[in-house]
């Protein structure tokens, strides 16, 4: 039983470490992030020959691009092709080519410039797989998202529920007919289901019930948010009365109270004597942000701070106990901060989360979170490195990485090794980067 738990152990490491490798390759463009995502919902339709409208969403971010410089700002190109297979055989297909321009180096990276679209396909009864690619032509380059889709027939005599689309974005349908059309809404489709953010704080979703050939007066909906680990929080139930074959519904619900963590979405339909007749399930994360850790993790969000801020900084920041005490003492530590006092942005502030965000993205590892690691401390004082050059496999040495800065500021040189193999890279001296040679 002890060698069982060893060998586990063991193979954990590994491929921890395998993980954090291919997160880098000895780059002058430092840190790229994977923002690349793909969801689907089923929908019924009631063209001939065909069972379902098969909606496949995805979602580009800049830091998934590969931008150069182009009459002095920053370019990028990328071809999506979306690719249908049904028992082995090209089913159906999609492609788009985009160029994409940008005013600011900043821009290129950025977690809040994206562009999400959706391609609607007519099938039939059957096993699917849906191939993504992305692909950078310039670079020759290509990313590739896939998962499995099975189809079935609605042969329904009782009502049924569609699958759930999260939704990031409404508004009024105009008289140009959009692939977000829902009725009389077009709906913006959540591809990467996180929430949580400050000004997003509710989830909105959509279904469509279908009647069924009994002709139901009515059904009743139940709603469950279920938590991973502390089981169901929230719970309604509403009837729904037919007054066409399908019934379009679009829901929003406050998350605003739900602590952060992985989710569980559950709509199920219920008819006479509460007897349960069809579910669907949709998986989310409301996210740890600033406003979820004043509430929650106060300590974090100090610690976080604590990197870049002065002693006396950290000071005012420590001993609040209420909320209103932690948002006051944060924003007042913000606004001494902002680079441009009396705008709506806070730029400093907007790149210090930014920073985080990607740290826990890239630096977390078996044992810890990305933020207060080495290379995550690092990467949220000085941002991207402007070369980093990654040595995961080394004869008779540790797995090890140089960063270096060179542009902005006067020369440092950072060097981390994974000493246990187990994807935690440690600073080595000198900690503070400088008086080193200049390779």
């Amino acid at each position: 039983m002890k060698k069982n738990i060893l060998l586990q152990i063991c193979i954990l490491c590994i491929l921890s470490s395998i993980a954090s490798a291919q997160l880098f390759k000895s780059s002058k463009n430092g840190i790229k992030k994977t923002f690349f995502s793909a969801d689907y919902a089923l929908f019924k339709t009631d063209v001939e020959d065909k069972t379902s409208r098969l909606e496949i969403y995805y979602q580009i971010f800049n830091a998934a691009l590969n931008f150069d410089i182009v009459n002095k700002s920053y370019e990028a190109k990328y071809e999506l092709t979306i690719d249908l297979y049904k028992d082995n055989k090209k089913y159906d297909n999609y492609k788009h080519n985009q160029t994409v321009r940008v005013a600011k180096k900043a821009k290129t990276t950025s977690r809040s410039d994206y562009r999400t679209n959706q391609v609607n396909f007519l099938v039939e009864e059957g096993k699917y797989e849906v191939i993504l690619k992305l692909y950078d032509p310039v670079h020759n380059k290509e990313k590739i998202e896939k998962f499995k889709v099975k189809v079935k027939k609605y042969k329904n005599k009782r009502p049924i529920v569609s699958d759930i689309e999260l939704v990031q974005g409404i508004s009024t349908a105009s008289e140009n007919e959009s692939v977000f059309d829902k009725g009389e809404l077009q709906l913006i489709p959540s591809v990467r289901h996180k929430y949580g953010l400050i000004g997003k704080n509710s989830l909105y979703f959509y279904i469509e019930l279908y009647q069924g050939s009994e002709l139901a007066k009515d059904v009743r909906v139940e709603t469950v948010l279920r938590h991973e680990a502390k089981g169901m929080l929230y719970r309604d139930s509403l009837t729904t009365f037919f007054a066409n074959p399908i019934e379009r519904q679009f829901r929003e619900l406050s998350i605003d109270e739900l602590r952060p963590g992985k989710y569980e979405l559950i709509i199920t339909l219920r008819g006479d004597r509460n007897k349960k007749i069809a579910t669907k399930y949709k998986d989310f994360e409301i996210l740890w942000t600033p406003r979820a850790l004043i509430m929650y993790n106060y300590k974090v969000l100090v610690k976080q701070i604590e990197i870049v801020a002065s002693r006396d900084e950290v000071k005012l920041l420590k001993d609040k106990e209420t909320y209103e005490e932690r948002l006051e003492a944060f924003n007042a530590y913000w606004d001494g901060q902002d680079p441009t006092p009396g705008t709506f942005e806070n730029e400093r502030k907007n790149e210090f989360y930014r920073r985080v965000a990607v740290a826990n993205h890239n630096f977390s590892y078996m044992f810890g979170n990305g933020w207060s690691s080495d290379r995550g401390r690092i990467y949220i004082m000085y941002g991207e490195p402007d070369q980093l050059d990654d040595y995961p496999i080394v004869p008779n040495q540790r797995p090890y990485q140089e960063w270096y800065y060179y542009q902005n500021s006067k020369y440092l040189k950072f060097v981390f090794v994974d000493q246990n193999e187990d994807g935690d890279y440690r600073l080595i001296y000198p900690s503070d980067g400088l008086y080193q040679r200049v390779d």
